[in-house]
C-alpha cells in the first residue's frame, strides 16, 4: 500500500516521468493534456479501453478518493 501511495505522489509531481518509465510517449504528445496521453496510448495499443474504464472506476471509488486525500 505504501508503494502505491509513493507512486501516486511521484505521479502528481512528475506525471510524464512516471508514465515514460512504462509507456512510449513521444515528446509531440501534449503532456499537460491527460486525454491526449490516454488517446495516444489507446491509438498505439499500449493500453486497452478496458484498462481505461477500470482506472476510471478506481478513481471514482470513494475509498480510493479518501485514501488519496480527496484529490480527483
Amino acid at each position: 500500500m505504501n508503494n502505491m501511495f509513493q507512486m501516486y505522489q511521484q505521479l502528481l509531481q512528475n506525471p510524464m516521468g512516471v508514465l515514460s518509465q512504462r509507456f512510449n510517449i513521444p515528446q509531440g504528445v501534449d503532456a499537460s493534456n491527460p486525454n491526449a496521453i490516454i488517446q495516444h496510448l489507446l491509438n498505439t495499443n499500449q493500453i486497452s479501453q478496458m484498462q481505461v474504464n477500470q482506472a476510471m472506476q478506481m478513481r471514482n471509488n470513494p475509498a480510493i478518493q479518501m485514501l488519496m486525500g480527496g484529490r480527483r
